[in-house]
């Protein structure tokens, strides 16, 4: 394991360097013209390849794990050949900001629909009374799993809008599951989120305090992708899971996801999937982070932002680690984060705008 860990590590970081040094002589590996939004926070023209080299430190590792003949090697293979649809997807919107995020949803429901047949990346339960009889039904199953796995791709996507702050947060989500799956003796889930992990600490080295390269919506999608399929895999091979560890221990994303389509569809009036600035952590970027450093610079505002919404991520993760076996313990853990961090969005919202402004 600690040689696809290692060789996970080199190839993503190679390949970022790689990208960020000839993106200086190649345009078109630089491509933010066609990504500016309201969700822009940096100056310097930076390439947004960085899924890449997760993507090629992943293959890498499969094709290690098919020469050495592992025990895994085929459902390790098939789990990467499962998200190259979502990767794609983002890759295009990377390379030319405009493939429409219908489009990229359709990919992305592709790669469920690839790892529910290929890998059985299925929800088979999520721990509630009655509820879990219907998931007896394959169709329910079916569709609940593609709902799952589409949201949390996209949820990576959502929070990636500083340097480390959704790669260190997936980061944390893949060890906290790998820890599990090591306690209960799941080798191949063990190997794969550390993999993973590995890929993306290559690439965070690089992204984060300055940002020479970006996660881009390509390795959201991808890292998403794994996490979801990662969390499905664990609770369906080990009953002794609560289905509400997968929730807590990504409760960050689901609910950045969860709280943004409310404040853009109720609050706002506006379609779900059009962008804004208004996450919780651009907030803490245009408020709290703002007051306490005393600049405007975002060359110093942007990585400072990050730390803050690790720390929210730990409210979730560490109580996942803790009671991963205890569902009631999942639960009241997850309805204090929404708690948490509700109350939080809002605090500073109120802050910095007259309350008759303050419609979000």
């Amino acid at each position: 394991m600690l040689l696809y860990v290692i060789v996970s590590f080199l190839i993503s970081f190679f390949s970022c360097v790689f990208i960020i040094k000839f993106s200086r002589k190649i345009k078109a590996l630089v491509n933010d013209h066609v990504h500016d939004g309201v969700q822009s926070f940096h100056k310097n023209p930076t390439p947004r390849l960085g899924g890449v080299g997760l993507f090629l430190a992943f293959m890498v590792t499969v094709a290690l794990a098919l020469g050495r003949g592992e025990s895994y090697k085929l459902i390790y293979t098939f789990v990467f050949l499962s998200s190259i649809p979502a990767f794609l997807s983002g890759l295009i919107e990377d390379v030319t900001g405009k493939l429409y995020p219908k489009i990229r949803m359709l990919f992305i429901i592709l790669s469920g629909v690839l790892a529910f047949f290929l890998i059985g990346a299925v929800v088979v339960r999520v721990d509630i009374p009655y509820v879990d009889a219907l998931f007896q039904f394959q169709l329910v199953s079916f569709l609940f799993s593609l709902v799952a796995i589409a949201g949390l791709t996209n949820a990576i996507n959502i929070i990636d809008g500083f340097n480390g702050l959704a790669s260190m947060v997936s980061i944390m989500i893949l060890l906290s599951i790998s820890f599990v799956a090591y306690k209960l003796g799941d080798y191949f889930i063990v190997t794969s989120c550390v993999v993973m992990a590995g890929a993306l600490a290559g690439f965070f080295i690089l992204n984060y305090p300055y940002g020479l390269i970006f996660l881009g919506d390509g390795g959201a999608y991808f890292t998403g992708f794994f996490i979801a399929v990662m969390s499905i895999l664990l609770v369906k091979r080990h009953p002794e899971v609560s289905a509400w560890f997968a929730v807590l221990v990504n409760i960050y994303p689901i609910y950045e996801t969860l709280f943004s389509i409310y404040r853009r569809k109720i609050l706002r009036k506006r379609p779900a999937m059009n962008a804004d600035a208004l996450h919780l952590h651009t907030v803490f970027y245009r408020g709290i982070v703002k007051r306490l450093l005393g600049t405007d610079n975002p060359i110093y505002r942007n990585p400072a932002t990050s730390p803050f919404m690790w720390m929210i991520n730990l409210l979730g993760v560490l109580p996942a680690l803790l009671f991963w076996r205890s569902t009631a313990l999942c639960v009241v853990f997850s309805l204090i984060f929404i708690l948490i961090y509700t109350s939080v969005y809002w605090s500073i919202i109120y802050k910095r705008m007259p309350r008759r402004k303050s419609k979000y």
